[in-house]
């Protein structure tokens, strides 16, 4: 049994290698296909990417991008040492402010990455197919699918990391490959400040297993030049460098943030980590490559670890990606005389990059997907920014201002979270926002988390809500106007009836109709009666009146408007007008009669289920009689799009301005 075993060994690894390498190539192929769509996307796919084009403009025109007083506009923060946004100024200078040219930077540094990984295993193994593996696997995984073709600072700065780990594991005992891994070490360091540890540790343990005074030098040199760039840079900016790059980016750590994020590696790669844990207690004194691997993989598991930083996004494990591909191609060569063992592994690696497409699958590229299949309610919101008289504030979107050439205002989340911190004092831009200085303001909604409330304080929300009404919803970005200069229509054009209420703040879909927001205190925003009729109050509406009418678009039907919610947060309040007391049955009204006032009853009697002040509105099929139904369900419910005249988007759309339709046009 065992010399069969033996004979089918080489049949059973050479299968396994080739299924492998056909799922390395699929993952390729899709890391390809996604990068080519989202280099070429022509506005912003992240937050983190109209900062850094908006610094490389300042820059370009000779100004200090590292300010230490924020007591005056433009309110931003530089978070990262000066090597990527100088690299953005050539393409600033010949093309304008893009991100493009950032995207390829990136994507470029990517390729770069994982060819250095693959030399890393190969130079010490010259094993084809675990260095192979190594580079691939790398590509293969969604943090660096998704990240890769972002105009961000990481991969510029993981390409000079590895880069110098390549120089030291390939060229071990040339001096020469010190000193141009301490220059590559320190690229990485002056591209982002967190990169001072997972690479530069693992370089000093390797050489000093081979030369500890050159492990002492490349020390030396890394953390002597460092030291001084930062004190000449603090010194030319009066300070400003350290306040941006240290003080600016001490937030908030949250243990129920890391624990998400954790919990989503695990799922994500639960294969390739189990292989890191492995190999960290059984490589030392096994494979060869150990001084480099483990103080590396240890190393970018303590960067990984801030990811629990409130504003922290998947970057934070692009290091930890790195590492981990490292490991499982040195495991890969480790196994190389051990067929059925080898065999074993590589399909489990198959299974786990399997695993790891399904993700950029589901979360990369449906994400890349959304953005493109907004791009016509981007392009408007571009048209919006282009036309607006004035200094725009934004977040997810505050790239569009960057593509008219402005430079930015303000950037939301940096400031949000040294106001939290204490280090900087608000009032100024509260009493701007107040005054009304900014014809735009778009704040974005994320579907799935509010964001919104990480980027803006509670101070900045409220004093836009009182100074400003949402005009135009527009990929899930709310524009803010003036409150003077946006006016409500009473009547649509052309609409059978006139809109029952004010809806300064939108309307959003319910089970049962709309609801319309208007801007006020409860029972202080009127109601009305869309158009003559017959008005019912049954005896246990304490919130509800329903108006029958001739059905203007259906000649010869009954069909009934309903106004409902016109209570208070508890239900005991009704703010319907006195002349329709319970028991009102068939009541002559008038279109635009005052029926009664908005309120925040939810129909629920919870406190927690309370809401904005506003009015649940619903068209109602009549009975066969023509009387009114017995409970308004969504199965006897009308759209009142085509009889008020408004153009409303689907259900699942949310809050949403309201807008009639010839105007919408």
């Amino acid at each position: 049994m065992k010399r069969v075993l033996a004979l089918l060994g080489p049949y059973v690894e050479d299968g396994a290698t080739a299924m492998l390498l056909l799922f390395l190539s699929l993952a390729t192929v899709m890391f390809s296909v996604h990068a080519a769509l989202a280099v070429f996307h022509p506005y912003p796919l992240d937050y983190g990417e109209a900062p850094l084009v908006d610094q490389a403009m300042r820059l370009a025109a000779r100004q200090n991008i590292y300010r230490s007083d924020l007591s005056s506009p433009p309110y931003t923060i530089s978070n990262y040492p000066p090597l990527y946004v100088l690299s953005l100024i050539p393409s600033v200078w010949l093309f304008g402010p893009n991100f493009w040219a950032g995207r390829a930077i990136s994507l470029s540094c990517s390729l770069a990455s994982a060819t250095f990984l693959m030399l890393i295993i190969y130079a010490h193994t010259k094993d084809r197919v675990a260095a192979i593996t190594t580079g691939m696997l790398f590509l293969s995984i969604p943090y660096v699918v998704g990240w890769s073709p972002l105009a961000r600072v990481d991969m510029l700065a993981l390409a000079c990391s590895t880069g110098g780990l390549y120089l030291l594991a390939r060229w071990s005992t040339a001096r020469w490959s010190t000193i141009g891994s301490a220059l590559l070490l320190v690229a990485a360091i002056y591209t982002r400040q967190s990169y001072a540890l997972a690479a530069p540790l693992a370089a000093f343990v390797w050489l000093l297993t081979h030369d500890w005074r050159r492990a002492v030098g490349l020390a030396a040199m890394v953390g002597g030049l460092a030291l001084i760039l930062f004190l000449i840079l603090n010194a030319l900016t009066r300070g400003g460098f350290y306040f941006n790059v240290v003080t600016a980016n001490v937030n908030e750590f949250g243990i129920e943030r890391l624990e998400w994020n954790l919990r989503r590696l695990r799922d994500a790669a639960p294969f390739l980590l189990l292989v890191g844990g492995a190999f960290l207690v059984l490589a030392p004194g096994r494979v060869r490559l150990w001084p480099l691997l483990v103080p590396y993989l240890v190393g970018a598991a303590l960067s990984s670890v801030t990811i629990g930083k409130i504003g922290s996004n998947v970057n934070y494990f692009l290091e930890l990606s790195a590492a981990l591909s490292l490991v499982a191609g040195a495991i890969v060569a480790w196994t190389h005389k051990h067929h059925w063992r080898r065999a074993v592994l590589l399909v489990l690696l198959t299974l786990q990059i399997g695993h790891l497409m399904q993700i950029t699958l589901d979360e990369y590229a449906g994400r890349l997907r959304g953005r493109r299949e907004s791009l016509k309610e981007i392009r408007e919101l571009e048209e919006i920014v282009a036309d607006a008289d004035g200094p725009v504030l934004a977040d997810e979107y505050m790239g569009l201002i960057t593509l008219q050439g402005r430079p930015l205002y303000i950037q939301p989340f940096e400031v949000t979270q040294l106001a939290n911190a204490g280090l900087w004092d608000q009032t100024p831009l509260i009493e701007s926002i107040r005054d009304k200085e900014f014809p735009i303001i778009m704040i974005h909604y994320f579907p799935e988390y509010p964001v919104y409330k990480e980027r803006w304080t509670p101070e900045m929300l409220s004093a836009i809500t009182r100074a400003y009404v949402p005009a135009e919803l527009l990929g899930d970005t709310r524009v803010y106007r003036p409150f003077e200069s946006h006016v409500p229509a009473r009547v649509c054009p052309g609409a059978p009836w006139q809109l029952p209420t004010g809806s300064l703040l939108g309307v959003r879909w319910s089970g049962t109709g709309l609801d319309f927001f208007g801007r006020g205190n409860e029972n202080s925003v009127p109601v009305y009666a869309v158009a003559d009729g017959l008005l019912t109050r049954r005896p246990g509406w304490g919130d509800a009146v329903a108006i029958q009418h001739d059905d203007p678009l259906q000649p010869g039907e009954k069909v009934w408007s309903y106004y409902a919610h016109m209570a208070s947060a508890n239900g005991t309040e009704s703010y319907i007008v006195q002349d329709f007391p319970p028991g009102t049955a068939g009541v002559l009204v008038k279109a635009g009669q005052l029926l009664g006032y908005q309120g925040r009853w939810s129909g629920q009697s919870q406190a927690m289920m309370t809401t904005w002040v506003h009015l649940r509105f619903a068209v109602v099929r009549a009975a066969e009689d023509g009387s009114f139904p017995d409970e308004v369900v969504p199965e006897n419910v009308l759209d009142p799009s085509p009889y008020l005249g408004v153009a409303v988007g689907t259900s699942d759309t949310g809050w949403q301005p309201l807008r009639c339709k010839e105007l919408d046009s």
